[in-house]
């Protein structure tokens, strides 16, 4: 069992620039609006004690009760903080044990939650520090509380293309909320991308959230990454604006920050395979061209052909990289025989 992986740093670049033609007022920068990590516990650790103490320590002052695991896990607890009327507002869920989950802990910090933590570089340390510590999810926020960007922004950045991951093919998105209605009065949600392939945008009218029919230009951004394909960075927690960026190019337009990207293990897959099919094609492609000359080619294949999966290609599924690859492409045909 190896430690957690390491948070990436990015190397130095150049500063962004803003996209879009018309300036635009200054806005805060990112924020961590939702976490969820998961991590294996020592031996003889109290889970419930070290996540209370871990919390209190950083600004979020919860309280823990007792109840029933959720996700497969045997054992959890609901986290809550008191209002100043004495009432208890749930900000968050722990979970651990079970022969089904290996041993391992989890804990869920909504909004709420994450809104009252103040020091996110301790957080981030103690995920450093834990055993093979893993986020499953985090959602990063950018408030616009003028409405120096609204939906209709990213309306438009959506009609122009500027959603496209590089395929060709638009995003699946959807429009939940007040978009018939002359002037929205519970407000509108674009949903870019869908959660279950590991990234989507929500770009809303949270002050109309809050307060219907109010006029309240406050729009919120956020951007909600998952687990899936991918390896989501420790640092991720103190580098909020990079990541969000980093996202869709297009929200450069609301933070002027260089980007860094979050590679999916497919787009791992294809570099590597390719690199190592390079390497392959200068190491033994003369002596392959000879044998081409001698046996068929299915007859060549179970020849040079071994079972198994490169250690270097094990994230990425076989099936999921290759047909999407320049693998898959024929050869330019200054390489072809």
């Amino acid at each position: 069992m190896t430690r957690s992986h390491r948070a990436q740093h990015a190397s130095a670049s150049p500063s962004a620039v803003t996209l879009g033609e018309t300036p635009r007022p200054a806005i805060g920068g990112a924020k961590v609006d939702w976490l969820t990590f998961t991590w294996l516990p020592e031996p003889d650790e109290h889970i419930l004690a070290t996540v209370v103490e871990l919390l209190r320590g950083h600004g979020l002052k919860v309280h823990a009760e007792d109840g029933n695991g959720h996700f497969g896990f045997q054992h959890g607890a609901r986290l809550y903080v008191l209002l100043d009327d004495g009432a208890r507002h749930q900000v968050g869920l722990i979970d651990w044990g079970g022969e089904r989950m290996r041993g391992r802990a989890r804990l869920d910090l909504s909004g709420s939650a994450c809104s009252r933590i103040t020091n996110w570089q301790g957080m981030q340390d103690f995920l450093f520090g834990a055993w093979d510590c893993t986020i499953t999810r985090v959602d990063l926020a950018v408030d616009c509380l003028q409405g120096e960007f609204t939906v209709d922004d990213a309306r438009n950045w959506l009609h122009e293309g500027l959603f496209t991951a590089g395929t060709g093919a638009p995003p699946r998105h959807s429009t939940p909320g007040d978009w018939l209605s002359e002037t929205p009065y519970y407000g509108r949600t674009l949903e870019i991308g869908r959660r279950e392939n590991g990234k989507m945008l929500r770009a809303y009218e949270k002050g109309l959230q809050l307060l219907p029919g109010s006029g309240d230009k406050w729009t919120r951004f956020e951007v909600e990454l998952r687990r899936k394909d991918r390896d989501i960075p420790l640092d991720v927690l103190t580098r909020c604006d990079e990541y969000f960026v980093g996202a869709y190019e297009c929200l450069q337009q609301l933070l002027p920050v260089a980007g860094e990207r979050i590679k999916t293990h497919q787009k791992e897959g294809e570099l590597t395979a390719e690199r190592m099919v390079s390497h392959c094609r200068e190491a033994y492609g003369k002596l392959v061209n000879v044998l081409r000359g001698h046996v068929d080619s299915d007859e060549l294949m179970d020849v040079i052909s071994r079972p198994g999966i490169p250690r270097r290609l094990e994230k990425a599924s076989l099936g999921g990289f290759i047909a999407g690859s320049s693998l898959a492409k024929p050869l330019p045909k200054e390489l072809r025989p």
